[in-house]
């Protein structure tokens, strides 16, 4: 495509204070601020895709938040019109990522938009820690997903989207010896649980912008962001990594492996990387530290044109 434009809708963290640089837009304060209806960050992750090709433009929203009411309310103050949107991608079936679905396909009605995930999405899961702590991660609503006439696509490997301009990864390959995906997770089977740290359902977008390369975007990359990056110049024959954008799992416990993966990163060389979501602080800071003119730091409303 000639270029993208991707807005992050909702993540963990805003800086209304940010400044915009080279192909990076950050909101602006206005006056009378205080009384206007402002972004606002919760713990999910949602992107907004515009595809710029031969004077036409599409757009498509990958996750949808953790709730509702944030989803909502930040396209509604970035003045999105969810006419626009033609279809959604869900990145894998963490609560954090479809949680606020209900809202968005109430809000825009019935008219059969294509939700894409990967079908282990529909699984239900919690963590089970050591400590004896669990956290419940229940999957998408399917029978509202039905009942408000979302058509469900259910597709395991790689599919286009909207024409060519968006490639769906479906189930990324892993390579590593690092990246083992989420310890303490655990799905519903045959009536009792099942480890199920894989999540293979985990699957992110590229697509291929003219004259700059790859643009890839993740959830969590529970596949491991070195997998991840991988697997696209796999599956697309292109071996140039303009831009990573999206969460790299990479906090707590996570942080043993951050010294590889950014070493690998470093190897990978992309031009942009927008840490987001569930990355970390420590892995944040190491990025930023050791590829400060790749580091692009992630806030609610910011918008990156890639062209």
């Amino acid at each position: 495509m000639d270029s993208v434009d991707l807005t992050i809708v909702v993540d963990n963290s805003i800086d209304a204070l940010l400044a915009s640089e080279k192909q990076v837009y950050r909101p602006t304060v206005s006056a009378g601020w205080s009384k206007l209806p402002q972004l606002v960050a919760e713990h999910g992750y949602s992107v907004l895709f515009t595809f710029h090709k031969k004077g036409q433009s599409r757009t498509l929203l990958y996750d949808a938040g953790l709730t509702p009411e944030t989803l909502i309310h930040n396209l509604d103050v970035l003045g999105v019109n969810l006419k626009d949107v033609e279809a959604i991608v869900l990145s894998h079936g963490h609560v954090d990522h479809h949680g606020g679905l209900t809202g968005l396909v109430q809000k825009i009605g019935k008219r059969k938009l294509p939700l894409v995930l990967h079908p282990d999405a529909w699984r239900n899961r919690k963590i089970m820690l050591p400590s004896g702590q669990e956290w419940e991660l229940p999957p998408p609503d399917r029978k509202m997903l039905e009942k408000e006439d979302v058509q469900i696509v259910e597709e395991k490997g790689p599919s286009l989207l909207l024409g060519d301009e968006a490639l769906v990864t479906g189930r990324v390959e892993r390579v590593t010896d690092f990246e083992k995906g989420l310890r303490f997770q655990y799905a519903q089977e045959d009536g009792g649980w099942a480890l199920d740290s894989w999540v293979w359902d985990d699957q992110g977008i590229i697509c291929n912008v003219n004259g700059k390369g790859l643009v890839i975007v993740s959830g969590c990359s529970h596949s491991g962001v070195v997998n991840i990056l991988r697997n696209a110049r796999k599956i697309t024959g292109i071996n140039k990594v303009h831009a990573f954008v999206g969460g790299l799992h990479l906090p707590g416990s996570f942080a043993q492996i951050i010294p590889q993966t950014v070493q690998e990163l470093e190897t990978i060389h992309p031009d942009v990387i927008v840490p987001g979501h569930c990355t970390g602080w420590k892995a944040t800071h190491e990025i930023a530290r050791k590829m400060p003119d790749a580091f692009v730091q992630s806030s609610v409303g910011t918008r990156i044109h890639f062209a």
